[in-house]
């Protein structure tokens, strides 16, 4: 059976209804029974020969039947959920709880989510392993039933608001306050701003367009420090600001492990006409939904033939987006930030002086990086020689290790021996278990480090020879596609700089970031 080792542990300690008769019948009969230090002691030589990290000890002194009448347990768990441990160690699982079927689901969970071990003298019980689900049985399945009949509680109660036009998102869309009825009423210095944004739209001004005009006018956007364009839409297509209320146009499930949004059919959606007052008016909603919806532009789908070979190469250094390929007044292509706020610091350049400049920038990157023969052997023995101090410095933590280890050894002996309190005992055992997961966090840092270094040195004979190939063939390939891979293939990025003052042509500056450091 597996047993694991050097886990961080809660020690859990409760009598059971059997114990408290059995230390009666003990004290009738003249003998002393304690119960919890015979477990205490049974644990803690558990604990020392798996070699276990523990945390905390809990101790029950109560005998309750439901965990809300044990307030230790309680507390233990909600470390557990937290993720504190990695395990509990326990006589055996009954003595987590023996109440009613949620309690059993309450314990079940807060293993299984936290992904924490319970560790028995006979038995280590993985709440996410097969068997555990058969070991709790029926009390999981109830637990989980009941579960579901709350959310399904939740969804209907969030329905039943929606028919009454009652506002249940986050918090309440831009433009409107909500009262403590959940209704909502038109903001005072919000609401204009959405009147202005549809009738913007309506009078033909693109989502870019609209952005600019309430960055001028220095309206704070409902989220970040700037005007998205997808706000714009999103506030342009809503029709809260008809006044109705619409629910349910999403559903999210579970798939993988990931949290997927799916579209919900019309027909489904919950509506609420004339819930509240209106922004706008419907021939404005109307106008702006139809002039925003010919204005729309389809994206770039997968599959389209790429014509910018520097396309998500080349960085603005202001903001950190692409630059984007563009056609100046005289139809020339250019690279440019569209970032509102970048426009009034730097401005973009025609594109053929950047590509040349970054094949240039590449070419001077090898002559200053090429090293002579006896050099780069000198360089070589250099990173071997670190590689070595660092696997010297491994051996040296390893004996370290060896050493905590029989420093927590001797904690034991001095507990048993009642050299040492408990509370000691847990200080010292604490201290030493933190040197050793120090020292094995330094062991791993360490082997990562030498990792890195072969990699370097890996790196190092090949990437000039693979910059020198791309200068060499870059000029020579036609495909924007395959200058792009090409390029992507050395280059992690680009930035981009060019300020306002910059008058001629091929004044900029470029940064250039390589995969790899050369």
């Amino acid at each position: 059976m597996y047993r694991p080792t050097g886990k961080d542990v809660f020690i859990y300690l409760r009598k059971s209804r059997k114990d408290i008769e059995e230390e009666k019948k003990a004290l009738e009969n003249g003998r002393q029974y304690d119960t919890l230090s015979k477990h205490r002691k049974e644990l803690l030589e558990l604990v020392k020969r798996e070699q276990h990290n523990v945390i905390d000890i809990f101790e029950e002194v109560v005998s309750g039947e439901f965990l809300s009448e044990r307030h230790v347990a309680q507390e233990m768990l909600r470390q557990v959920e937290e993720g504190a441990v990695e395990g509990v160690v326990v006589m055996d699982l009954d003595r987590l709880g023996r109440g009613d079927m949620i309690d059993a689901g309450t314990i079940f969970r807060a293993f299984k989510f936290s992904d924490t071990l319970i560790i028995t003298p006979n038995e280590v019980i993985d709440c996410n392993s097969e068997g555990a689900e058969l070991l709790f049985g029926v009390k999981s399945i109830i637990a989980r039933e009941e579960l579901k009949q709350i959310n399904k509680r939740l969804q209907g109660g969030r329905r039943r608001s929606a028919k009454d036009g009652k506002s249940i998102t986050r918090k309440p869309p831009y433009g409107y306050i909500r009262d403590e009825n959940l209704k909502l009423h038109p903001h005072p210095e919000e609401a204009p701003v959405v009147r202005k944004i549809f009738e913007l739209a309506a009078e033909g001004n693109g989502r870019q367009a609209v952005v600019k005009k309430l960055e001028l006018l220095g309206i704070q956007p409902p989220e970040g420090k700037v005007w998205e364009q997808s706000t714009i839409s999103y506030i342009i297509k809503n029709e809260v600001y008809l006044g109705h209320i619409v629910w349910g146009k999403h559903k999210y499930i579970k798939r993988n492990g990931k949290r997927i949004r799916k579209n919900v059919p019309p027909e489904l959606w919950i509506r609420h006409e004339n819930a509240h007052e209106p922004i706008i008016s419907k021939d404005l909603f109307e106008q702006a939904n139809l002039a925003l919806s010919g204005r729309y532009r389809t994206p770039t789908k997968e599959g389209s033939q790429l014509t910018n070979p520097l396309a998500g190469i080349v960085k603005c250094s202001v903001c950190g987006r692409s630059l984007r390929y563009v056609y100046s007044k005289e139809r020339r292509p250019q690279l440019r930030c569209i970032n509102l706020h970048c426009q009034s610091v730097q401005k973009g350049a025609l594109f053929h002086l950047i590509e040349e400049r970054v094949i240039n920038s590449l070419h001077m990157l090898v002559e200053q990086a090429t090293l002579q023969q006896d050099e780069l052997a000198a360089s070589l023995q250099k990173e071997e020689s670190i590689i070595e101090r660092k696997q010297k410095q491994i051996s040296k933590l390893e004996r370290e290790i060896q050493e905590l280890h029989g420093m927590r050894d001797t904690a034991f002996e001095m507990l048993e021996k009642k050299v040492y309190t408990e509370e000691i005992f847990l200080q010292r055992h604490q201290t030493i278990s933190q040197k050793i997961k120090e020292a094995e966090a330094n062991i791993e840092q360490l082997k990562k480090e030498i990792e890195l270094e072969e990699a370097q040195l890996h790196h190092q004979k090949n990437i000039l020879p693979q910059i020198q190939k791309v200068v060499d063939t870059y000029w020579e390939i036609e495909s924007p596609v395959e200058k792009n891979h090409l390029l992507k293939s050395i280059l992690e990025k680009v930035y981009y700089t060019r300020k306002k003052e910059w008058t001629k042509k091929d004044q900029f500056e470029l940064e250039i970031v390589p995969r790899l450091p050369i």
